[in-house]
């Protein structure tokens, strides 16, 4: 079957049409996402791909950042969150732990609910029927979530839902369909995501059926979850939290896919920031703690993905001493600006024939990307300058002049954090084409900025200048390599690594090996993973940190469409998990599963039930996810124990994890 892929970031769409059967690419496409309306951007890269081999496609497969910056970004629908037996002085307390701004939209039903059935209560059920539609008047979707779910098997949940079906029309979601976890708040955060998040999927997938509907191509969609398989539309739309960083993971999948290696560290490197997983035995890590987004804490299970701030738009700045270094956060390639603006580069030809050197970053420019008129919040001269900028982006000595005051007491941070104005600036974009390795821009701007920037930096030459900036990038890119592989191989992904002193060390062994000799005690960090490149700026970095870490960096052929790869070549795969317990002062043996609890009086008879039933929801959930024809399951099984200070172990559970793995159409 041949299959199309689709990835909408923040820059770029990308579109591939892969041979399902034989595993690999026939044609690719690349447009820039056209964010005031995405169908733009996806029509133009589906009509850069062949008509033949599109009308030849039976499914598309879709990867997107849409959640991940509604929730970034505190966008969104109009969700509304119900906890039921949570504790009001601990939600109180500890709300803004897990991404709360406020809990205008929570409403908290009390009651003492507790693990064991029998020992709980009812919460008043007329009070909440009465008081529950004003609360969720005008909302998009509602999500309900009560203290020990697992242990009640939703019971107070499927309640209150019953509740609102009769009261109200608005969608139901039910948490402990969405995580089975402990921490109802944490919980809470997620399910108050996801019915935010509904609408902006359902407008996301309507408009790609759109799209094929206008082209005459009808066919199933599918879209990656957070740990990279897949997923229907359907259940996409009733679990839209799912595709938190489903971009960073399609590119592992796609990255893992196209290189075909059983040990490898993927190095995703955009235009903001670096993503790096981890692929062991050919397996991405995963992380079974929950994805934090910004300040929201979940439980949503995805690919162990590391990111920081370094991409080929990162800021490169100087202090005061000279010294070169890069920010952590993104301006607009010189080079890329005056592309648009072709004004700039004069600008930037006239400073560098000026042989002036200053300690403030004159060639620095910045451009007007918000909207005046509908922030009540400026003041009236940052309404003057926001005015100015209208007619094309300033520079710092230019809007000085506009403003009729000194650089030095120039004011633009408010205007920059809040959105509305955005720095150009000198980035390794545009030492890439100063260099000759990238070339899609104006480089003759890159060169008249860098030549004032070496000079004020006490650098020998603009070459010079971009080779500090290359060595700056490999660095940080070393580093964050050899530090995610320490948290992975030590305590496993999220564990932080202890101590400035071993930061300290992983950035001198750096320096150690790029001068050719090690100290007294050497550089420790080598790997056998190999590096997989993927990512426009990546190949230009990667392979000299290969060669710092005795490994090789691999690059593959498509690798700047390597989300949209993963987001077609993925499967889908669904996760059960039962535990097998002891009860205290008993010979019986409780067996806890997502949708049932049943004691036995021996411990095989507990584990037969526990396999058969975990294997049959695995089973179910992969067909509520989009699998078709067959699936296979495999059973873990984990016993938990802890050791004495005699020396022996004491059995706590056993934990049996089964997951299915199926695909998303018929072969």
């Amino acid at each position: 079957m041949i299959g199309i892929g689709i990835d909408t970031g923040g820059t770029c769409t990308d579109a591939v049409v892969y041979d399902l059967g034989a595993n690999r690419v026939l044609a690719a496409a690349k447009t820039e996402t056209t964010k005031k309306d995405l169908k733009i951007g996806i029509e133009k890269a589906l009509r850069a791909l062949p008509t033949d081999k599109l009308r030849a496609c039976g499914q598309v497969a879709l990867s997107t950042t849409l959640a991940t910056n509604a929730c970034v970004e505190d966008r969104g629908g109009r969700g509304k969150l119900i906890l039921i037996g949570v504790s009001r002085r601990v939600l109180e307390e500890t709300y803004k732990n897990y991404g709360f701004d406020n809990l205008a939209d929570v409403m908290l039903l009390e009651c003492k609910i507790s693990a064991n059935v029998t020992h709980s209560e009812q919460p008043d059920w007329a009070a909440f029927e009465r008081e529950v539609p004003a609360f969720i008047a005008h909302c998009d979707c509602v999500s309900i979530v009560q203290l020990f779910s697992a242990d009640h098997l939703g019971a107070y949940e499927t309640r209150a839902a019953e509740i609102i079906h009769r009261v109200s029309g608005v969608p139901v979601i039910l948490g402990n369909t969405l995580f089975p976890d402990r921490n109802a708040i944490r919980r809470g955060a997620g399910a108050l995501l996801n019915a935010r998040l509904v609408p902006v999927i359902y407008a996301f997938l309507t408009a790609i059926e759109a799209v094929f509907g206008e082209m005459g191509m009808e066919h199933p969609l599918t879209i990656v979850r957070s740990d990279g398989s897949q997923m229907s539309k359907d259940f996409a739309l009733r679990h839209p939290v799912e595709t938190l960083l489903c971009g960073p993971a399609a590119s592992v999948i796609g990255a893992n896919t196209l290189a075909r290696t059983e040990d490898a560290i993927v190095v995703d490197m955009g235009g903001t920031t670096t993503d790096i997983a981890v692929i062991e035995g050919g397996q991405a890590l995963r992380t079974d703690e929950g994805i934090q987004v910004g300040e929201w804490k979940t439980f949503v299970k995805g690919l162990y993905i590391d990111t920081f701030g370094l991409g080929g738009d990162t800021a490169v700045h100087y202090d005061f001493d000279g010294k070169v270094y890069l920010e952590n956060y993104r301006v607009v390639p010189l080079c890329a600006l005056a592309k648009v603006y072709p004004q700039i580069k004069e600008n930037l030809e006239r400073l560098d024939l000026s042989n002036r050197v200053h300690p403030y970053y004159l060639h620095e420019f910045f451009c007007l990307i918000g909207d005046p008129e509908g922030d009540a919040a400026l003041s009236a001269d940052e309404r003057k300058l926001c005015a100015a900028l209208q007619k094309r982006p300033l520079s710092l000595e230019e809007i000085g002049a506009v403003m009729n005051e000194e650089i030095y007491k120039l004011s633009l941070e408010h205007l920059e954090k809040s959105g509305m104005i955005m720095r150009s600036g000198f980035t390794p974009t545009d030492a890439m084409h100063i260099l000759g390795d990238y070339d899609a821009y104006d480089g003759e701007a890159s060169r008249h900025a860098a030549a004032f920037i070496a000079r004020s930096a006490h650098e020998d030459g603009i070459e010079s200048l971009c080779r500090t900036v290359y060595d700056l990038v490999e660095k940080r890119m070393y580093c964050n390599v050899v530090r995610i592989l320490l948290e992975s191989s030590w305590s496993g992904p999220n564990h932080e690594v202890p101590g400035e002193q071993m930061r300290r060390y992983i950035a001198d062994s750096y320096e150690m090996k790029k001068r050719g000799r090690a100290g007294l005690l050497g550089s420790l960090f080598t790997t056998r993973a190999k590096l997989i490149g993927v990512g426009a700026p990546t190949h230009v970095f990667l392979p000299k940190v290969a060669e710092l870490l005795d490994t090789e960096a691999v690059i593959p052929e498509y690798a700047q469409v390597a989300n949209a790869v993963g987001a077609i070549a993925g499967q889908v795969v669904a996760r059960s998990e039962v535990i097998i317990k002891p009860i205290p002062e008993s010979e019986i043996f409780e067996v806890r599963a997502e949708d049932a609890r049943k004691p036995f009086e021996t411990y095989e008879e507990a584990l037969a039930f526990a396999e058969e039933n975990g294997r049959r929801l695995a089973k179910e959930k992969a067909r509520a996810q989009g699998a078709l024809g067959k699936i296979e399951v495999a059973a873990a099984l984990t016993r938990k124990e802890a050791k004495t200070q005699y020396g022996r172990n004491i059995w706590f559970y056993s934990q049996l994890i089964c997951t299915a793995v199926g695909k998303s159409r018929r072969e």
